[in-house]
């Protein structure tokens, strides 16, 4: 594809301004997050309506959104839909629903690595290689997983009736939300071989059993009918969730090899977030995936879960020997850019985004 060059420019611009601004260790960071805040909201908020998989359909609801009635037969949650005939008192250009949900994803996304990661530049080249393209896409759950971001600090302070009204009202976006309720329960949890064996267990029972009787729930159900269609009906699909398995799978893979080989040196690393939540989020979201391969939508479970891989992958290349760390980090980032380029060239349906064109 001719066009891969955007991506590999906006990679490249993103890590030369982190190396800049890391110059300047007195609000070096913070400048930095400002840019990309500034950058990436501008690239996000004013593409073209084609750019992203899901947008038309987003764009076609927001239309549909000035005649409401009609609007309400449509599969999407009721906050969504509210979300829409707010934007329209002060607009009834489509381009208002880009503007506004690109600031809000860029400024979520921008200050959870900002407060969470032990590298901040690093976790931000992982942003813009794994999750920006991501962001142009599913909007109504990128809505979704902003907010239960946002309610981090319920979760680390033991708060938990905040945090489950902050889940509800995420899940008026998109509903798979309230399964992030889980996050509380797990942050407080010990790293122990018994639970680790207990959840692949579980997770290899569901794989077998769960599975259908969700299909079976969808159908009675009727939410997400057509994605389970397009599942079952596209070999297309089903090879990017057995891809995105295996992806998981590497990572989850290396952040527990690194725990358990640096343990000590774990424990002399400041973060901001349990390095046991972090090592759990990782181990599920690989579960949730594996099951994904059989139970259509669970896959969009797992984004709850793989978001935290941004936040923890820079804290576990940080616990290797210094002359190591610059050489996984290059690997890994080498990794990550040839998985997704090889999407960008042979399943570009997966994430419609190259070649990337602004709205004017």
């Amino acid at each position: 594809m001719e066009y891969i060059w955007q991506y590999y420019f906006l990679i490249i611009l993103i890590f030369l301004q982190g190396l800049f601004f890391s110059l300047f260790r007195k609000n070096g960071m913070r400048s930095f997050s400002i840019l990309c805040f500034l950058e990436l909201f501008f690239i996000a908020g004013f593409r073209a309506w084609h750019i992203g998989t899901d947008t038309p359909n987003y764009i076609q609801a927001f239309i549909l959104s000035i005649n409401y009635p009609e609007l309400m037969k449509t599969h999407m949650e009721t906050g969504y839909l509210l979300f829409n005939r707010f934007l329209i008192l002060f607009t009834t250009n489509p381009q208002i629903l880009l503007i506004s949900t690109s600031c809000f994803f860029m400024f979520v996304w921008l200050r959870t690595l900002y407060k969470y990661s032990t590298s901040f530049l690093f976790s931000t080249v992982l942003f813009v290689i794994l999750e920006f393209s991501t962001t142009l896409t599913m909007i109504r759950q990128e809505i979704a997983i902003c907010i239960v971001l946002l309610s981090l600090p319920f979760i680390i302070k033991r708060q938990f009736l905040p945090f489950i009204i902050t889940c509800c009202l995420a899940a008026c976006f998109h509903t798979s939300a309230v399964l992030a309720i889980s996050l509380y329960f797990i942050y407080p949890l010990p790293i122990k071989l018994r639970y680790f064996y207990l959840i692949v267990f579980v997770s290899i029972i569901s794989f077998f059993f769960l599975a259908p009787i969700i299909d079976q729930i969808i159908e009675l159900t009727g939410h997400y009918g057509g994605y389970k269609e397009r599942i079952s009906s596209s070999e297309g699909i089903k090879t990017a969730i057995v891809y995105k398995t295996l992806f998981q799978f590497t990572i989850t893979c290396f952040c527990v090899t690194s725990y358990y080989l640096f343990y000590s040196q774990l424990q002399t690393i400041k973060s901001s977030l349990k390095v046991s939540f972090l090592l759990w989020c990782s181990v599920l979201a690989f579960c949730a995936q594996f099951i994904s391969i059989k139970g259509a939508g669970l896959d969009r479970v797992v984004l709850y879960f793989s978001s935290f891989n941004l936040v923890s992958i820079p804290l576990f290349v940080r616990c290797y020997p210094k002359q190591f760390r610059l050489l996984i980090t290059i690997t890994l980032v080498a990794v990550f850019i040839l998985y997704r380029t090889i999407i960008f060239i042979y399943r570009p349906e997966w994430n419609a985004v190259l070649p990337f064109e602004f709205c004017f």
